[in-house]
């Protein structure tokens, strides 16, 4: 009778294989999850956005005093954008306008409002002396009071980023995203719909002369601080 060949391959050899083809799996997935994975980190991690970064500049956006207690104002606000290809070098290189890069951005600036129990608006926290203000120069405790109390939000919904829209329902005010329903009240608070969160609001600050100023990013708190935002 033949004799029966023998394999040469143990059961260990398979092993030891097997480990070697998961371990080397494993190696050539990093690199493409990461680079998938690399915004997610970047910004909810890390606090940060791998997109051009705008000019670290204030904006004007307008007068506080146009800003009513019943609802938000709109504002809209060009932010100049620096990308690689908006670089001298490179456009001299390739041809490319040197005109500059600006992407038009839009926000709902309204005063803080208390937010009763059944959900309808209370109390406004307008500044008082914006009713005899003539335009003058704002003192420091002037300043101050209307910085604490604006809201100066995204008009990006924080679902899927549509603009919002500010519509009266049943004698309230609301700010709507007309694509999916998203819902958030004068405040710029989550109320209702899809959207994780709040809307985003701009870092700002109210000056002496009375104007509302804006910088490009984001103040979202906690210990990341400040975030460039991916849409402007």
């Amino acid at each position: 009778m033949a004799e029966l060949q023998k394999d040469p391959m143990t059961r260990g050899d398979f092993l030891g294989f097997g480990i070697l083809g998961t371990i080397v799996g494993a190696i050539l997935t990093i690199p493409p999850a990461a680079f998938v994975l690399a915004p997610i980190i970047d910004v909810d991690i890390l606090g940060k956005s791998d997109v051009p970064e705008g000019p670290d500049d204030w904006f004007e956006v307008g007068p506080i005093a146009e800003i009513t207690e019943e609802e938000p104002k709109f504002f809209k606000v060009d932010f100049p954008v620096e990308q690689i290809y908006a670089e001298p070098k490179v456009q001299e290189e390739s041809g490319i306008s040197k005109e500059e890069f600006v992407v038009e951005s839009a926000l709902w600036v309204s005063w803080r409002t208390e937010i009763l129990g059944d959900g309808t608006y209370g109390q406004s926290y307008r500044p008082s002396f914006l009713d005899n203000y003539d335009g003058g120069t704002l003192t420091e405790e002037q300043v101050q009071e209307a910085q604490e109390n604006l809201n100066v939000l995204s008009s990006s919904c924080a679902h899927l980023g549509c603009p919002v829209r500010w519509i009266l329902r049943e004698g309230e005010g609301e700010l709507l995203c007309p694509c999916h329903g998203g819902i958030y009240n004068i405040n710029g608070e989550y109320v209702a719909g899809p959207p994780p969160r709040d809307l985003y609001r701009y870092t700002h600050e109210v000056r002496e002369d009375g104007k509302l100023y804006v910088r490009h990013e984001f103040d979202v708190g906690g210990e990341n601080g400040p975030q460039e935002p991916y849409v402007i």
